[in-house]
């Protein structure tokens, strides 16, 4: 059933659901209980003179502070052609020593002051995040300033990290859950640098020493980065010491925006990587859709909500409650800075590999072609709205939401509009965001499993490549 028979097949389901109970409205969410007040502290945002932006939030909830610097030319695309995976292990290493400290004098200089610090790198940044009891905050910003600046990767370090970094390959290679999320990315993204999960090892095993100090001297600058700081401060007191630790930190020159454009699917297609021997299936379908900035974001979120991201979405009272299929059926509306991707993913045994792949188009198709329930929506919406409450409700939580909106480039009153932009939906706006973005006639499909044992149940929905463990095409 490829091409047309496919899609009638796939229409003759959506129009059969009118006569169909509706899963969603087989139990009843608890009743929305009454909003909390959201009382965010006054939010400052200064600049210093090497173009490094502060952004300072007093919340005297507990006497600590927490920051966050971020460095946004450094993803974990950056670089990728010379040194595919150098933005990973520059974030691995760089807290394990500087020209001043060594790796043991840092954990010591943390342990003194209450604190904590770690970095990590993603698609669209790397982060370098720092805890302390706020009478340490000058220590703290001096350790993160020193950390940025001065990051010496001693060799044994760097060895480790390699080391460590290839195991985590290999293991990844060995586990189904890496396997279809690494070739789900691939499909949905292409060219994109997106589409990077993670580097090969002869190009991990390559990094030097000097490639990372490199690296960092040219992605990590202060004026493509911010800092955000929450927590027991005194904004004109902190700043001035945010001024002391970074003010001698040196600007560079941004790096161009020259990353190709996402592709665009034209058709369904099955992404198969053969694992013989598997008992199960793991399963992931999705496509690309808005960047984290596009005005659609709230309605494809509360979409998303509906659909499988919640306990009561659809697509676990279908295929786990209603089917059996499987315990934790999942749904994903990932936004980034240049675009995003929403996925609905399950790992079930062999035999119901392909009614699994049905149930969640039909869901998708259901959510394209009617409306969702007054009840539904409802829900949904005092789901989002409490964990973003819960979120602001920390000083890590509330710096972790600020450090969003200034890497995205969000309306500065996104925090305080959140709530109000999720009330204000309606039925009709989460319909025509399912329409516009759960395209299932495009969707990418990617399985992970045995081949000999399903191919008959997922011929039907797709054209089929079939890759191995590690990447290769097998066969189109």
């Amino acid at each position: 059933m490829k091409g047309t028979p496919m899609k009638l097949f796939v229409a003759v389901i959506v129009l059969t659901i009118s006569t169909l109970p509706v899963i969603a409205q087989q139990k009843t969410p608890p009743a929305p209980g009454p909003a909390r007040p959201l009382n965010l502290p006054k939010i400052t945002e200064k600049k210093l003179s090497n173009g490094l932006t502060v952004v300072l939030a007093p919340l005297p909830n507990v006497p600590k502070v927490s920051a966050i610097l971020t460095f946004r030319a450094a993803t974990n695309a950056t670089d990728r052609e010379a040194h595919p995976g150098i933005a990973q292990i520059a974030a691995g290493v760089a807290n394990e020593g500087t020209d001043a400290r060594t790796s043991k004098q840092i954990k010591e200089d943390l342990r003194s002051i209450g604190g904590s610090l770690s970095l990590g790198s993603d698609a669209d940044q790397t982060t370098l995040t720092a805890t302390a009891l706020s009478e340490f905050s000058t220590r703290m910003f001096d350790l993160m300033s020193d950390v940025a600046q001065h990051p010496s990767f001693p060799e044994s370090e760097l060895k480790l990290a390699q080391e460590n970094t290839i195991q985590q390959i290999r293991a990844g290679r060995a586990n189904p859950g890496f396997l279809v999320n690494e070739r789900f990315q691939k499909a949905v993204f292409g060219n994109h640098p997106y589409s990077f999960v993670v580097p090969d090892e002869k190009s991990i095993g390559a990094l030097t020493r000097a490639d990372l100090k490199s690296f960092v001297t040219k992605y990590y600058i202060p004026n493509a980065s911010h800092l955000i700081v929450v927590g027991d401060i005194d904004v004109d007191k902190t700043f001035a010491e945010i001024e002391k630790a970074f003010g001698s930190w040196k600007s560079g020159t941004i790096p161009p925006d020259d990353n190709p454009p996402t592709p665009v699917r034209e058709k369904r297609q099955i992404y198969f990587v053969n694992r013989p021997g598997s008992i199960q299936s793991a399963i992931y379908v999705g496509n690309v859709t808005i960047p984290r900035k596009h005005a659609d974001y709230f309605a494809i979120r509360t979409a998303d909500t509906i659909y499988g991201s919640s306990f009561y979405s659809r697509l676990t009272r279908n295929i786990r409650e209603s089917k059996g299929y499987t315990y934790s059926p999942f749904s994903s509306s990932n936004t980034q800075a240049k675009t995003g991707y929403i996925v609905a993913g399950a790992f079930v045994r062999n035999e119901v590999t392909g009614p699994t792949l049905l149930e969640i188009f039909y869901e998708l198709d259901r959510m394209r072609v009617l409306p969702v329930t007054d009840e539904e929506l409802n829900a949904a919406k005092e789901f989002s709205t409490g964990n973003f409450s819960v979120e602001l409700a920390s000083q890590i939580g509330l710096a972790g939401r600020i450090n969003t909106v200034y890497t995205y480039g969000l309306n500065k009153n996104f925090i305080e509009d959140f709530r109000p932009k999720i009330e204000s939906l309606t039925t009709a706006d989460i319909q025509r965001a399912a329409a516009k973005y759960y395209d299932t006639y495009r969707a990418a499909i990617v399985i992970v499993g045995d081949w000999e044992k399903v191919k008959d149940q997922v011929i039907p929905f797709g054209e089929v490549t079939m890759y191995d463990a590690e990447g290769n095409v097998i066969k189109s």
